[in-house]
């Protein structure tokens, strides 16, 4: 991923990598630094503990790659000449961190403070646990899918939607400023309003791009910029994610343009059918080199998208099994139940009835054989006191012949239900006068 580049007419020496040391304190102790995690244009970005939270944050560091210099932890401009510009770009780093600050959004990345220390600006920000598209892109060891990419656009949309209608621009985006986090949301990182500064106050000599993603505009210091810049970028962003290449950069494809060669920047629609036409359809048009041919709002492109998705589609769902191998598996079923119920009904076709055996088993409460064992224990336990045991004994001993008598109404009641030729096969063994004795004699034992 090729890093913003700062075009220079004038001949400015890029500054050597001068990052703080590891463990450089900050704002009194209140941060310390653990180290670098990245350098561009006009910043550099460090891993820090905040002592008074006990966390780990990310702090943004104003330094203008190309005129400035450390000494020690102290910032300085190398040409005098860029004093008054370095200034103004201090400021308006200052004035980036506020207004990002203000920004209430779950896919734009929050900054908590901004102050000023050895000679620059320093903002602290979430430290967002994941990846950026860059690495993303680059490593290939982390495929999206087409609903994955359509979730990542409209989330960016709503997020620069947000941006825009504040009255301020992003200026930046590309796949290493839009990190994903562990969920796989993706969260708008370091805006460029410093390199819009940088370039007013050092006129034609300085233009900051990144190219593929930065529009034609960002090449010409006095064009106009405007929501669709942003949109170019996204459109390019978004462009590299579904085609695995990064687009040819917008100054190439002006000239191609110019001289009436084709763009080399082949348009997405009717390439990748896994994606909606609309989504391609709008990404080619974000991405067209007339600002004034693009997609003008980020509220105008989410609606054409949200609009697609509401209309009826016809889905075909295949069959997973072909209809004469369900016919089969049904046939195969009904012979298997027929079977079945041949072999467990009785000679005159009548199903056998349980026998009392099983009844009295399949309803015997669970607590009696626990008052059962709990008796027997307890007699162990305490032998001077066996008269309790045999009584608790007798008592079981009632409470199990009341819970068969009940077992054999129920019994009773179930042959009272069945068919007639079914119950003559229990005349004379389940009659009222066997019950009354059966009963009886239960309870004079007890």
């Amino acid at each position: 991923m090729e890093k913003t580049r700062i075009l220079d007419e004038e001949g400015v020496a890029a500054a050597p990598d001068q990052a703080l040391a590891p463990d450089t304190l900050l704002q009194g102790g209140k941060f310390r630094i653990d180290q670098q995690i990245g350098a561009g244009g006009f910043g550099m970005t460090y891993l820090a503990k905040d002592a008074g939270l006990e966390r780990t944050v990310v702090i943004k560091e104003c330094f203008a790659d190309g005129f400035c210099e450390r000494h020690g932890t102290e910032i300085s401009v190398a040409d005098p000449e860029f004093n008054g510009t370095f200034k103004q770009i201090v400021a308006m780093f200052i004035r980036e961190a506020r207004s990002i600050a203000m920004l209430k959004h779950p896919n734009i990345v929050r900054v908590h403070q901004v102050f000023e220390e050895n000679g620059t600006a320093y903002m602290v920000l979430d430290l967002i646990e994941g990846r950026d598209l860059a690495d993303i892109i680059e490593l290939g060891d982390e495929e999206l899918s087409p609903d994955q990419i359509h979730g990542i656009l409209i989330k960016l949309l709503d997020a620069v939607d947000l941006v825009h209608s504040n009255g301020l621009l992003h200026r930046d985006i590309s796949p290493d400023n839009v990190l994903l986090d562990k969920w796989g949301g993706p969260i708008l990182i370091d805006f460029g309003a410093v390199r819009e500064g940088a370039e007013k106050q050092a006129g034609a000599n300085i233009l900051v791009v990144k190219d593929g993603y930065s529009p034609h505009e960002f090449y010409d210091v006095s064009a106009q910029q405007g929501a669709s810049s942003d949109l170019y970028a996204l459109g390019a962003t978004i462009y590299h994610l579904i085609s695995g290449e990064a687009p040819a950069d917008a100054e190439t494809r002006a000239n191609a343009l110019a001289a009436g060669t084709d763009d080399p920047c082949k348009p997405l629609l009717g390439r990748f059918p896994d994606f909606d036409d609309v989504l391609l359809e709008t990404v080619d048009q974000a991405m067209q080199v007339d600002p004034d041919a693009r997609i003008q709002s980020a509220r105008h492109w989410l609606e054409r998208i949200e609009a697609e998705q509401q209309k009826e589609r016809v889905v075909k769902v295949p069959l997973a099994v072909p209809l004469k191998e369900i016919s089969a598996i049904v046939e195969e079923t009904n012979k298997h139940v027929l079977k079945t119920e041949e072999e467990t009904t009785a000679t005159d076709g009548t199903p056998e009835a349980p026998s009392l055996d099983a009844l009295q088993q399949a309803y015997r409460p669970e607590w009696v054989a626990e008052f059962n064992l709990e008796t027997a224990r307890s007699a162990r336990r305490r032998p001077g006191q066996s008269h309790i045991a045999q009584r608790a004994a007798r008592m079981a001993k009632k409470a199990m012949r009341e819970d068969e008598a009940r077992e054999m109404l129920r019994q009773i009641e179930w042959e009272r239900q069945q068919p007639p030729r079914r119950r003559a096969m229990f005349e004379g063994f389940f009659s009222d006068s066997y019950i009354v004795q059966w009963m009886s004699g239960g309870l004079r034992a007890s």
